[in-house]
């Protein structure tokens, strides 16, 4: 090779270098301007406690401050796992010069275990339950806390007694219910009043909101154009129910002439699933089979998710917030077919058990005016409505705009 073009390429490749050590100097990647630093830095101010309570939403910051300076990188920490975690924070000081730092947070169970029981409690005589399954006995974390009633009782003589319901989860968290058992040979049945459509219209309807009603087969055959003419504007109907836990799902016999006929008189309609679902995989196969049954039917409200079998819960063998992430996988199976989704439930439970959901709620809560302080879009306040078109009682229900 001639020697001028071996000097000319010792040249190039000397050049190339001294351009690339250059530029690394005079742009630097932002990994490499970033300095360890340990946890006392002194313009770290940590936070006196470095625990967070199991599935609180917590971000890297909230456990510091910065004098003079900011968090470069946020993130919210994964709090579903109990014990000790390692985080790293990323910030930078009042100069602009960036560090990071690694700091250890404690996850925590701080919450007690529910126990749903009131003030008192009747047990039927000769149940095929007993009474450990019928009470729900459940926590935020432990699948499976202690359950148990302190006390002296018999299921088997009519009478009744002062007991106490204790809880512990594994991260010995207690709970104390005291109650009354009742050992009954049936259930007191209290009549309660009816309420006329148009008794609620005078009291709730406004500017801002809409009657309604939701119906299943127990309602049999309804007069949908009376229904409408009395003044409900929507329905939500009961698509179908699952028979009961682990058994397969059931059209309700009405749904179709129902959802045919409110829309031709038009009502504008949606539907609820009655679910006994215990696990994510239950869940999904509902919601798909919700959608199937729709065979592309259009709706005008949400599809919404009724999970009512409280009784049923010890049996599952799930936190509550495994319940929570069963309701969302119906929920956003639901989504991403393209319908609206809402969930379903009474005040004590949407204020104790569905903390964990971000959805649409439909507030059933049986009084003249709901104290719950959560936010709700429709609001089922009785199930003893009288609503022309449909004989005998039915729910009635508020939609606030």
């Amino acid at each position: 090779m001639d020697k001028k073009k071996v000097i000319l390429i010792v040249l190039l490749i000397g050049l190339g270098v001294c351009l690339g050590v250059a530029g690394a100097f005079l742009f630097p990647k932002k990994e490499e301007l970033e300095e360890e630093n340990p946890v006392d830095d002194p313009i770290l101010h940590w936070n006196e406690s470095m625990e967070v309570g199991v599935y609180e939403k917590a971000m890297a910051s909230s456990f510091v401050s910065i004098e003079e300076g900011g968090v470069i990188e946020d993130y919210e920490i994964d709090t579903t796992q109990l014990g000790e975690h390692e985080e790293v924070l990323h910030y930078e000081d009042a100069n602009g010069k960036k560090y990071k730092t690694t700091f250890k947070v404690t996850v925590k169970d701080l919450e007690e275990p529910l126990i749903g029981v009131g003030k008192t409690y009747t047990f039927i005589k000769g149940s095929s339950r007993g009474l450990d399954e019928l009470i729900m006995c459940a926590d935020n974390y432990d699948p499976d806390p202690l359950c148990e009633i302190q006390g002296e009782y018999d299921l088997n003589k009519l009478g009744s007694y002062d007991v106490v319901y204790y809880a512990k989860d594994s991260s010995g968290n207690e709970a104390r219910e005291p109650f009354t058992l009742k050992v009954a040979e049936k259930y007191d049945t209290t009549t309660k009043s009816s309420i006329s459509l148009d008794d609620a219209k005078s009291k709730y309807l406004s500017d801002n909101s809409e009657i309604g009603i939701d119906v299943s087969k127990w309602q049999g055959n309804i007069d949908w154009n009376k229904v409408k003419e009395a003044g409900v504007t929507f329905a939500f109907l009961r698509i179908g129910t699952q028979k009961g836990p682990n058994l397969d799902s059931t059209i309700d016999t009405y749904f179709k002439k129902n959802i045919e006929n409110a829309k031709k008189a038009g009502v504008k309609v949606g539907v609820y699933y009655y679910t006994y679902a215990g696990t994510k995989e239950d869940a999904k196969a509902q919601a798909d089979w919700v959608i199937e049954q729709l065979e592309g039917e259009e709706l005008d409200l949400p599809i919404v998710f009724d999970w009512e079998c409280y009784s049923y819960f010890n049996s599952f063998n799930i936190s509550l917030y495994n319940l929570n992430e069963i309701a969302d996988t119906f929920l956003q199976e639901v989504k991403s077919k393209g319908y609206r989704p809402m969930v379903y439930a009474s005040k004590n439970y949407l204020q104790k058990v569905w903390k964990y959901l971000d959805y649409p709620t439909w507030l059933a809560h049986y009084t003249e005016k709901t104290d719950y302080e959560g936010n709700y879009q429709y609001w089922q306040f009785t199930d003893t409505g009288r609503v022309p078109g449909i004989d005998g009682d039915v729910d009635i229900d508020i939609y606030y705009r």
